[in-house]
């Protein structure tokens, strides 16, 4: 059992070798012939202690330590911290007992303090080495933050900027850049959504091509044909209806849903291309003094009735529409399955 506090702070050459005895408690635990560090422990451990001195010289600078070295007399066991600065090492010795409690950590704290003491007093050059070499090591850790703070602006100004392009792509998707419709990308969506909020009624989707649009594009230019684009577009927001989508699907080709039927028949869908005919279609338009008439043929499907599919309520309504444009007399026709099967018998 440990019986004494033991502290000694020491200081030697390469090989151990004692130059320097600051202090050392109790007063008899070194002897004037012990002159190697070594000599004050067990042969078991004196192994361990060169091992312990040759680390400290490989990190020279840093404190190395380790415990359960046992004294020869008394016969206590300690923990060693060594340090080397200047091809000389500095030795602290301490029972661990000192740590044992509260009360002895007291007692520790004295020893260490005592210590740093020595350590300031006999070696101000090692203190002000590593005072140089924590400045260095701040200074450098310091234009390491400053680089990181500036590459953290540089990111969050991309970013920012990146979500200001996200958002412009986003809006391009969801909107149609020259008209403001509802865009290809996004109308199945849109579609979809007024069919599962209220999945039990009936809808109409109107496919709607313009007639000699590209006699326009060809005879006034193209900025005349975007006019007539964005003018036959604000026409088409504007019809009267409840909860319907306006979608510009192509070039000169537009698409209208209306949701939320219980039933639906011829009139409804004649009275959906009634006001296509009135608010759209029945004014013409203007365009650097010329007056064009408003053109289309329209083809309708109805979800519910003729299909709960997406992809076929868009194809139905499309080959109404070409029904429509290759009629002498109709501007608009519905669906019709059976015609729909006869084409397709007739292309294979």
């Amino acid at each position: 059992m440990d019986q004494y506090d033991i502290s000694f702070f020491l200081q030697g050459d390469r090989n151990l070798n004692l130059l320097t005895k600051y202090w050392y408690d109790p007063v008899f635990l070194i002897s004037p012939h012990q002159r190697n560090l070594k000599d004050i422990f067990e042969p078991k451990d004196r192994e361990r202690i060169t091992e312990l001195g040759n680390k400290a010289y490989d990190e020279e600078g840093s404190f190395i330590c380790d415990d359960g070295f046992q004294i020869i007399s008394p016969t206590v066991t300690i923990s060693l911290c060594m340090m080397v600065k200047n091809e000389r090492v500095f030795v602290l010795g301490m029972n661990i007992s000192l740590m044992s409690n509260e009360q002895s950590n007291c007692r520790a704290k004295d020893v260490i303090h005592r210590f740093m003491g020595l350590i300031i007093s006999t070696d101000r050059d090692l203190m002000t080495n590593n005072m140089e070499i924590v400045r260095s090591q701040f200074e450098e850790i310091q234009k390491l933050n400053n680089q990181l703070q500036n590459i953290k602006r540089q990111l969050e100004k991309s970013n920012a900027q990146l979500h200001r392009l996200n958002l412009d792509l986003n809006n391009r998707l969801v909107k149609d850049e020259l008209t403001g419709l509802v865009s290809r990308y996004q109308y199945r969506e849109e579609i979809e959504m007024a069919i599962a909020n209220d999945p039990q009624k009936f809808g109409i989707f109107t496919f709607l091509d313009l007639d000699r649009f590209k006699q326009i594009n060809d005879t006034f230019g193209h900025r005349a044909g975007d006019e007539y684009l964005k003018e036959f577009a604000r026409r088409l927001k504007g019809l009267p209806f409840e909860n319907f989508i306006a979608i510009r699907i192509s070039g000169d080709e537009f698409g209208l849903y209306i949701h939320g039927y219980k039933d639906v028949g011829e009139a409804e869908c004649r009275k959906i291309w009634e006001n296509i005919q009135i608010h759209v279609l029945d004014t013409p338009i203007t365009i650097d003094s010329q007056e064009l008439k408003m053109l289309c043929s329209g083809g309708m499907a109805v979800y519910g009735l003729h299909t709960k599919n997406f992809f076929d309520l868009i194809e139905y309504a499309d080959f109404a529409m070409y029904e429509a444009k290759n009629s002498k007399t109709d501007l608009f026709k519905v669906f019709n399955k059976d015609r729909y099967m006869k084409r397709n018998i007739m292309i294979r």
